[in-house]
């Protein structure tokens, strides 16, 4: 299965190749596309880069909003949901609804809203009716449930994504989503990967140490103590956390596989984590991004807090060298992003600072990682 980790990665890379060149000058973030097409639609002029501003032209009872990041509009939506709404849940769906209800006010009819639900995927179900069918004729109906709503779930993991609604007169809305990234954000690819690299360079979250609450141990072949056991696709990309046999934390050049992994799993001691850096060459759509340094803390920490499940895997040995995988799956949104780190055993217990190697593919559809997987 070694094997395998290292043709899935051989192939990432040849799929979206980016020369190794000089440290990174800078990423210009620009409006995605997607939110400029939207704005040059709206019947108004002198919308804000970020604010409220009301358009009566296309509904007299939604004020609107626009957000910037960095100076840049990066969203357009219908303030739907209150702050409390908004603090709770999940931002990028919260953000997805408003921004497709701003989309579906732009279309003039119920057939053309229904038909933009229908090329994206979701569903808008009031009292078991879709949209245009049945007792649901108008978008407005939907907005006076969302208007007083006495309750709100949101159900996430699968290939679909339900927001569910009730009133106070025990009215019922759904929202089904696909699980989706190219529908949930408002950046292609390309675009979110600009957003993301920029984001690593800017990002000032620290690495935290994460250990397993579970007490149960298995032995490995090596007579090491793991924890874990559930694996992502196949058998060798695993959870697995790394003891030696007083229990504690494996970290040392006489186990660097098994170190590293455990460092991607965010279980080493953050002392240990101080002073290790990545030269990262992406892996991406966008030939532009090049190769960047991040502290290995800053890398960890920042995708930490991103909601992702990580996973690890060993790719094998390069003489002296060692290769090892971490693969940041995200649940809600069903992409991944992969990190190859090589290194030296010895570099694992220097100290001071030390440079790594390492690859980043980003954005990788879930259902093209198991494509990959089922070849033989």
């Amino acid at each position: 299965m070694t094997g395998m980790i290292r043709k899935i990665f051989f192939i990432l890379a040849l799929m979206a190749f980016a020369p190794m060149v000089k440290a990174q000058d800078g990423i210009e973030i620009k409006t995605p596309e997607r939110i400029t097409r939207m704005l040059e639609s709206m019947p108004i002029s002198n919308i804000p880069q970020a604010g409220q501003f009301q358009c009566t032209e296309l509904s007299n009872t939604i004020l609107f909003y626009t957000e910037a990041w960095d100076g840049v509009t990066v969203q357009l939506g219908a303030r739907l949901f209150s702050q409390g709404v908004r603090d709770a849940y999940d931002p990028v769906i919260i953000s997805f609804v408003e921004r497709l209800w701003v989309e579906l006010l732009l279309r003039k009819t119920t057939s053309s809203q229904a038909s933009l639900l229908k090329e994206y995927g979701v569903r808008l179900v009031l009292g078991g009716y879709p949209l245009g069918s049945g007792s649901f004729r108008q978008l407005t109906q939907a907005l006076d449930v969302i208007n007083s709503i006495n309750s709100l779930t949101l159900t996430t993991g699968g290939n679909e994504i339900d927001m569910f609604m009730r009133d106070a007169a025990d009215n019922s809305l759904h929202i089904y989503i696909p699980a989706n990234r190219d529908l949930l954000f408002p950046y292609d690819k390309k675009e979110h990967e600009e957003f993301l690299i920029k984001d690593l360079l800017t990002n000032r979250s620290g690495y935290k140490q994460t250990l397993p609450e579970s007490a149960e141990f298995t032995k490995t072949n090596n007579g090491l103590l793991t924890t874990g056991g559930e694996c992502y696709m196949i058998d060798s990309l695993r959870n697995d956390i790394f003891f030696g046999n007083d229990k504690r934390i494996v970290f040392s050049s006489a186990y660097p596989e098994e170190s590293m992994r455990n460092m991607m799993m965010g279980a080493v001691d953050a002392q240990k984590v101080v002073g290790i850096y990545l030269d990262v060459t992406p892996h991406t759509y966008n030939r532009d991004i090049k190769t960047f340094r991040t502290s290995m803390s800053g890398f960890l920490g920042y995708v930490q807090k991103q909601g992702f499940r990580f996973y690890t895997g060993s790719v094998g040995h390069d003489g002296e060298h060692c290769q090892c995988l971490l693969v940041m799956f995200h649940p809600v949104y069903n992409y991944l992003h992969m990190l190859s780190v090589r290194f030296t055993p010895g570099q694992l217990e220097q100290t001071g600072e030390r440079v790594l190697k390492a690859d980043l593919s980003t954005f990788i559809p879930q259902h093209n990682i198991k494509n990959l997987f089922q070849e033989k």
